[in-house]
Protein backbone atom coordinates (compact mmCIF):
# COMPACT_ATOMS: atom_id res chain seq x y z
CA UNK A 1 0.00 0.00 0.00
CA UNK A 2 0.93 3.41 -1.02
CA UNK A 3 1.29 5.58 2.65
CA UNK A 4 3.12 8.08 4.05
CA UNK A 5 5.63 5.49 5.71
CA UNK A 6 6.59 4.41 2.04
CA UNK A 7 8.25 7.59 1.81
CA UNK A 8 11.63 9.03 1.79
CA UNK A 9 12.16 11.15 4.91
CA UNK A 10 14.27 13.88 5.06
CA UNK A 11 15.71 16.19 7.00
CA UNK A 12 16.20 19.04 4.49
CA UNK A 13 14.72 19.94 0.90
CA UNK A 14 18.42 21.00 -0.03
CA UNK A 15 19.06 17.32 -0.13
CA UNK A 16 16.53 16.44 -3.38
CA UNK A 17 17.41 17.65 -6.42
CA UNK A 18 15.13 19.74 -8.86
CA UNK A 19 15.80 22.79 -11.53
CA UNK A 20 11.96 24.20 -10.57
CA UNK A 21 9.71 24.84 -7.66
CA UNK A 22 5.48 24.71 -7.55
CA UNK A 23 4.46 25.57 -3.75
CA UNK A 24 1.05 25.59 -1.56
CA UNK A 25 0.44 28.21 0.19
CA UNK A 26 -1.84 28.29 3.21
CA UNK A 27 0.38 25.64 5.38
CA UNK A 28 3.74 25.59 3.29
CA UNK A 29 4.64 29.47 2.92
CA UNK A 30 1.66 30.80 5.73
CA UNK A 31 -0.65 30.25 8.42
CA UNK A 32 -2.63 33.60 8.60
CA UNK A 33 -0.60 36.36 8.19
CA UNK A 34 2.10 34.85 9.36
CA UNK A 35 5.05 33.04 7.51
CA UNK A 36 6.08 29.65 8.20
CA UNK A 37 9.54 29.19 9.76
CA UNK A 38 12.07 28.91 6.93
CA UNK A 39 9.94 29.27 4.14
CA UNK A 40 11.10 33.05 3.39
CA UNK A 41 14.66 32.27 3.38
CA UNK A 42 14.35 29.51 1.59
CA UNK A 43 12.89 30.79 -1.32
CA UNK A 44 14.59 34.09 -1.69
CA UNK A 45 17.53 31.47 -1.87
CA UNK A 46 15.84 30.51 -5.15
CA UNK A 47 15.15 33.45 -6.12
CA UNK A 48 18.90 34.72 -5.47
CA UNK A 49 19.48 31.41 -8.19
CA UNK A 50 17.42 31.70 -10.01
CA UNK A 51 15.53 28.86 -9.53
CA UNK A 52 11.72 29.54 -10.89
CA UNK A 53 8.78 29.35 -8.95
CA UNK A 54 4.78 29.77 -8.59
CA UNK A 55 2.62 29.17 -5.90
CA UNK A 56 -0.66 26.94 -6.65
CA UNK A 57 -3.31 27.40 -4.13
CA UNK A 58 -7.05 26.32 -3.78
CA UNK A 59 -8.20 28.93 -2.33
CA UNK A 60 -10.20 31.46 -4.22
CA UNK A 61 -10.94 34.03 -2.50
CA UNK A 62 -7.80 36.46 -3.54
CA UNK A 63 -6.90 37.83 -7.01
CA UNK A 64 -3.65 36.03 -8.31
CA UNK A 65 -1.98 39.75 -7.45
CA UNK A 66 -3.70 40.12 -3.86
CA UNK A 67 -2.12 36.69 -3.54
CA UNK A 68 1.25 38.14 -4.54
CA UNK A 69 1.05 41.18 -2.56
CA UNK A 70 0.32 39.22 0.66
CA UNK A 71 3.67 36.87 -0.17
CA UNK A 72 5.54 40.26 -0.92
CA UNK A 73 4.92 41.30 2.07
CA UNK A 74 6.39 38.54 3.88
CA UNK A 75 9.31 39.36 2.05
CA UNK A 76 9.66 36.66 -0.53
CA UNK A 77 9.85 37.82 -3.97
CA UNK A 78 6.79 37.24 -5.79
CA UNK A 79 4.55 38.85 -8.81
CA UNK A 80 0.74 38.00 -9.86
CA UNK A 81 2.29 35.92 -12.87
CA UNK A 82 3.80 33.31 -10.23
CA UNK A 83 0.41 32.90 -8.39
CA UNK A 84 -2.41 30.22 -10.12
CA UNK A 85 -5.31 30.27 -7.43
CA UNK A 86 -8.05 27.37 -8.73
CA UNK A 87 -10.96 30.54 -9.35
CA UNK A 88 -8.33 31.11 -12.29
CA UNK A 89 -8.94 27.60 -13.31
CA UNK A 90 -12.53 27.77 -12.30
CA UNK A 91 -12.97 31.11 -14.51
CA UNK A 92 -11.52 29.58 -17.17
CA UNK A 93 -13.73 26.53 -17.25
CA UNK A 94 -16.73 28.65 -16.95
CA UNK A 95 -15.46 30.76 -20.00
CA UNK A 96 -14.70 28.05 -21.79
CA UNK A 97 -18.18 26.71 -21.93
CA UNK A 98 -20.65 29.15 -21.53
CA UNK A 99 -21.31 32.75 -23.28
CA UNK A 100 -21.01 36.15 -21.34
CA UNK A 101 -23.99 36.51 -19.96
CA UNK A 102 -24.83 33.42 -18.43
CA UNK A 103 -27.07 33.29 -15.30
CA UNK A 104 -24.68 32.10 -12.27
CA UNK A 105 -24.81 31.39 -8.78
CA UNK A 106 -21.63 31.66 -6.65
CA UNK A 107 -20.69 30.72 -3.35
CA UNK A 108 -17.63 33.11 -2.13
CA UNK A 109 -15.54 35.32 -1.35
CA UNK A 110 -16.98 39.36 -2.87
CA UNK A 111 -13.43 39.33 -4.95
CA UNK A 112 -14.16 35.88 -6.41
CA UNK A 113 -18.06 36.98 -7.64
CA UNK A 114 -16.54 39.82 -9.06
CA UNK A 115 -14.51 38.07 -11.55
CA UNK A 116 -17.12 36.69 -12.68
CA UNK A 117 -18.83 39.70 -13.45
CA UNK A 118 -16.03 41.48 -15.03
CA UNK A 119 -15.81 38.48 -17.62
CA UNK A 120 -19.85 39.26 -18.20
CA UNK A 121 -21.71 36.63 -16.49
CA UNK A 122 -24.97 37.50 -14.74
CA UNK A 123 -24.93 36.73 -10.69
CA UNK A 124 -28.44 35.61 -9.39
CA UNK A 125 -29.97 33.66 -6.72
CA UNK A 126 -32.32 31.48 -9.12
CA UNK A 127 -32.72 30.35 -12.42
CA UNK A 128 -29.12 29.46 -12.57
CA UNK A 129 -27.67 27.51 -15.02
CA UNK A 130 -24.54 27.33 -13.23
CA UNK A 131 -23.28 26.90 -9.44
CA UNK A 132 -20.22 27.95 -8.35
CA UNK A 133 -18.75 27.12 -5.11
CA UNK A 134 -15.41 28.48 -3.29
CA UNK A 135 -14.90 29.38 0.00
CA UNK A 136 -17.31 31.69 1.82
CA UNK A 137 -17.04 32.69 5.66
CA UNK A 138 -20.79 33.73 5.67
CA UNK A 139 -21.75 30.36 3.81
CA UNK A 140 -25.52 29.77 5.33
CA UNK A 141 -28.61 27.45 5.24
CA UNK A 142 -29.97 30.15 3.19
CA UNK A 143 -26.82 29.72 0.34
CA UNK A 144 -26.94 25.52 0.65
CA UNK A 145 -30.77 25.79 -0.02
CA UNK A 146 -30.42 27.73 -3.20
CA UNK A 147 -27.21 26.28 -4.52
CA UNK A 148 -29.34 22.95 -4.21
CA UNK A 149 -32.31 24.76 -5.81
CA UNK A 150 -30.23 25.82 -8.74
CA UNK A 151 -28.36 22.25 -8.87
CA UNK A 152 -31.79 20.15 -8.85
CA UNK A 153 -33.36 22.43 -11.55
CA UNK A 154 -30.68 21.15 -13.44
CA UNK A 155 -27.69 23.67 -13.35
CA UNK A 156 -23.69 22.36 -13.72
CA UNK A 157 -22.53 22.13 -10.23
CA UNK A 158 -18.88 22.80 -9.65
CA UNK A 159 -16.11 23.00 -6.98
CA UNK A 160 -13.09 24.88 -6.84
CA UNK A 161 -11.52 22.33 -4.67
CA UNK A 162 -12.31 19.72 -2.27
CA UNK A 163 -10.26 20.33 0.73
CA UNK A 164 -12.41 19.83 3.78
CA UNK A 165 -9.98 21.83 6.36
CA UNK A 166 -7.15 24.00 6.14
CA UNK A 167 -4.74 25.89 8.37
CA UNK A 168 -5.53 29.06 10.15
CA UNK A 169 -2.80 31.38 12.21
CA UNK A 170 -5.28 30.14 15.46
CA UNK A 171 -5.96 26.38 14.29
CA UNK A 172 -7.53 25.15 11.46
CA UNK A 173 -10.66 26.25 9.67
CA UNK A 174 -13.48 24.19 7.53
CA UNK A 175 -12.80 24.36 3.77
CA UNK A 176 -14.39 24.52 0.72
CA UNK A 177 -14.88 21.05 0.38
CA UNK A 178 -16.78 20.88 3.88
CA UNK A 179 -19.28 23.57 2.05
CA UNK A 180 -19.44 21.17 -0.97
CA UNK A 181 -20.14 18.31 1.08
CA UNK A 182 -23.14 19.71 2.41
CA UNK A 183 -24.80 20.73 -0.98
CA UNK A 184 -23.69 17.43 -2.41
CA UNK A 185 -25.88 15.41 0.57
CA UNK A 186 -28.57 17.53 0.05
CA UNK A 187 -28.46 17.34 -3.87
CA UNK A 188 -27.51 13.77 -4.38
CA UNK A 189 -25.23 15.52 -6.81
CA UNK A 190 -21.13 15.52 -7.18
CA UNK A 191 -19.15 18.64 -8.14
CA UNK A 192 -16.79 19.18 -11.13
CA UNK A 193 -13.49 19.72 -8.79
CA UNK A 194 -11.31 22.11 -10.82
CA UNK A 195 -8.56 22.40 -8.20
CA UNK A 196 -5.85 20.29 -6.96
CA UNK A 197 -6.33 17.20 -6.95
CA UNK A 198 -6.41 17.82 -10.71
CA UNK A 199 -3.12 18.08 -12.35
CA UNK A 200 -4.35 20.66 -14.90
CA UNK A 201 -3.93 23.24 -12.22
CA UNK A 202 0.14 22.56 -11.90
CA UNK A 203 -0.26 22.02 -15.90
CA UNK A 204 -1.08 25.63 -15.63
CA UNK A 205 1.47 26.70 -13.08
CA UNK A 206 4.42 25.32 -15.67
CA UNK A 207 3.13 26.71 -18.70
CA UNK A 208 3.35 30.29 -16.08
CA UNK A 209 6.83 29.37 -15.41
CA UNK A 210 8.11 27.74 -18.67
CA UNK A 211 9.34 24.54 -17.09
CA UNK A 212 9.08 20.62 -17.46
CA UNK A 213 7.61 17.96 -15.01
CA UNK A 214 11.03 16.06 -15.06
CA UNK A 215 13.16 19.15 -13.13
CA UNK A 216 9.90 20.00 -10.94
CA UNK A 217 8.96 19.72 -7.44
CA UNK A 218 5.80 20.36 -5.77
CA UNK A 219 5.71 21.54 -2.05
CA UNK A 220 2.27 20.46 0.19
CA UNK A 221 0.95 19.90 2.93
CA UNK A 222 -2.09 17.62 2.01
CA UNK A 223 -1.72 14.54 0.55
CA UNK A 224 -5.07 14.30 -1.15
CA UNK A 225 -4.99 17.83 -2.81
CA UNK A 226 -1.18 18.82 -3.09
CA UNK A 227 0.54 15.56 -3.54
CA UNK A 228 -1.70 13.49 -5.56
CA UNK A 229 -2.03 16.65 -7.99
CA UNK A 230 1.79 16.31 -8.35
CA UNK A 231 1.01 12.81 -9.14
CA UNK A 232 -1.40 13.46 -11.55
CA UNK A 233 0.67 16.13 -13.28
CA UNK A 234 3.52 13.88 -13.11
CA UNK A 235 5.62 16.00 -10.81
CA UNK A 236 7.54 15.01 -7.68
CA UNK A 237 5.63 15.83 -4.78
CA UNK A 238 7.06 16.78 -0.95
CA UNK A 239 5.01 16.59 1.59
CA UNK A 240 6.01 19.27 4.24
CA UNK A 241 4.70 18.54 8.23
CA UNK A 242 3.58 22.43 8.44
CA UNK A 243 -0.25 22.14 7.79
CA UNK A 244 -2.99 19.74 8.24
CA UNK A 245 -2.22 16.67 10.00
CA UNK A 246 -1.25 14.10 8.08
CA UNK A 247 -4.30 11.64 6.76
CA UNK A 248 -2.52 8.20 7.54
CA UNK A 249 -3.54 5.20 5.47
CA UNK A 250 -3.94 7.69 2.82
CA UNK A 251 -3.34 5.63 -0.82
CA UNK A 252 -1.65 9.01 -1.99
CA UNK A 253 2.12 9.00 -1.35
CA UNK A 254 4.71 11.25 -1.26
CA UNK A 255 8.17 11.20 -2.67
CA UNK A 256 9.57 12.51 -0.14
CA UNK A 257 8.37 13.96 3.26
CA UNK A 258 10.27 17.17 5.34
CA UNK A 259 9.49 18.43 8.95
CA UNK A 260 9.78 21.92 7.38
CA UNK A 261 12.04 24.53 4.51
CA UNK A 262 13.75 25.09 7.33
CA UNK A 263 17.59 23.73 6.65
Amino acid sequence: MNTVASTIRLNSIDEIEFNAVLSDLDGVVYRGEQAIPGAVEKFNYWHRSNVPYCFVTNNAEKTPAEFAEKIARLGISCSAEQVVTSGDVALDYVKGRYKQGTLIFVVGSPSFKLRFEQAGFTLVDSGAEVVIVALDRKFDYTMMKMAVQNILSGAEFIGTNPDVIRPTADGFEPGTGALLQSIAAASGIKPVILGKPSGDILKAALARIGVKTASTIMLGDQLETDILAARNAGIRGVLLETGVPIKHGSLTHADHVIRSLES
